[in-house]
This record gives C-alpha cells, sequence and structure tokens, in this order.
C-alpha cells in the first residue's frame, strides 16, 4: 500500500473525530472575553501603576526640592571692616628703614624712634620690633568712612557704633591689632590717630 493512501486511511478512521459539546461555541466565546477582560485589566493596572508612580516621583521630587538647604547666612561686613591700617605713604607695621624711604626723618628717643611733625604734618613712632606702631595723621584728615577731623562724637558712632569715649578722647577697635584714636578739642575731632592695639615703647619697643 501506498504511504499516502495508508494516511489517509488513518485520518478517516472514525475513532480519530472528537464530538463537540453543545455549549462547545459558548464557552469559546467566554473565553475569549476572559481573555479579554484580563488584558484590558492588566492593562489598566499598568497604567495606573505608571500614574501612580509618576505622582509618587513628583512627590518625591517636590520634597527633595523643597528640602533643599537655602543658602547660607549672609554676613555682613561693615564697611569700616574694610579700611586699611594706614594713611598716605605710611602704614602700621612698616619697618624703621622704609619710613626713612618714604622721607620721613627719625629720631631715637630711647625705645622706640620717633619721626616729629610740624605740627600740622605727620608724627610717626617706630618700634624696633613691631615697626610703625602709631600714626598721627595730618590736620583735617577724615577716615575711609567719611569722619575725623571736626566730627562730633554722636558723628563717629555712625560709621564706629562701637566707639569708646573717655574724656577728650575716644577709641575704636578696626580689627585684632589696630584701632583709630580720635583727639577731641572743644567736643570736636582735632587729631586721628591710627594705633596698634597694646603697644608699649615704654617697655622695650
Amino acid at each position: 500500500m501506498e504511504l499516502d493512501e495508508r494516511l489517509r486511511e488513518l485520518f478517516s478512521d472514525e475513532r480519530l473525530d472528537l464530538p463537540a459539546r453543545d455549549d462547545a461555541v459558548p464557552r469559546i466565546v467566554g473565553g475569549a472575553r476572559r481573555r479579554r477582560r484580563t488584558r484590558t485589566v492588566a492593562t489598566g493596572a499598568l497604567v495606573v501603576a505608571a500614574v501612580v508612580g509618576g505622582v509618587v516621583a513628583a512627590q518625591g521630587l517636590s520634597t527633595r526640592v523643597a528640602s533643599e538647604p537655602g543658602a547660607g547666612p549672609v554676613t555682613t561686613i561693615r564697611p569700616q571692616a574694610l579700611e586699611p591700617p594706614a594713611h598716605g605713604p605710611l602704614r602700621l607695621g612698616m619697618t624703621a628703614a622704609e619710613v626713612v624711604g618714604k622721607g620721613f626723618s627719625l629720631v631715637d628717643a630711647g625705645p622706640c624712634l620717633v619721626h616729629q611733625g610740624d605740627g600740622i604734618g605727620y608724627n610717626v613712632l617706630v618700634s624696633r620690633r613691631d615697626g610703625v606702631v602709631a600714626i598721627r595723621t595730618p590736620t583735617h584728615t577724615k577716615t575711609p568712612s567719611g569722619v575725623g577731623y571736626g566730627s562730633s562724637v554722636e558723628e563717629l558712632r555712625r560709621p564706629y557704633p562701637d566707639l569708646v569715649v573717655t574724656g577728650d578722647r575716644a577709641t575704636v577697635a578696626m580689627g585684632s591689632d589696630w584701632g583709630y584714636v580720635f583727639d577731641f578739642v572743644e567736643g570736636k575731632v582735632a587729631f586721628v590717630r591710627i594705633e596698634k592695639i597694646g603697644y608699649d615703647c615704654g617697655s622695650g619697643g
């Protein structure tokens, strides 16, 4: 028997027939609908999860942004904190040689060297150890804050609120190692001095 005839004989055997159940069609249709609903629910769940995830992520971002530390505290620097311990060609700490190099003559006055002005110019005190420790500025001098010669105590306090007044003299520390000294005549500043805090030419200079 030829192979193809044998195959036709096998496939035509009634024993291979599977009779369909009466409810086969409704069951097939119902199964297809359930699969569609399952896919729809799954898709909806994915969409909801994505939306919720996006909201949570957005909330997390908002929280992070809100919790970001703001700018640090702003430190306000008073203008006088930028003023140098100097006037004209002179500066505290200059050596005697540097002072002479600026055209000032110095006289040996024991532990310190002194340049004595003519009453309206500079008076300079130079320590052999610390260099220039005091500068009396010329008359009519004002500090970089705009006060000085002719100013009253009240006017000095505007830029220098930490001013300390003792008799006819007022002092204000401008840093850890220097400050201004204002000498008064009849209630007005007559001279402005720049001095190293705590200098003592009387004890070895």
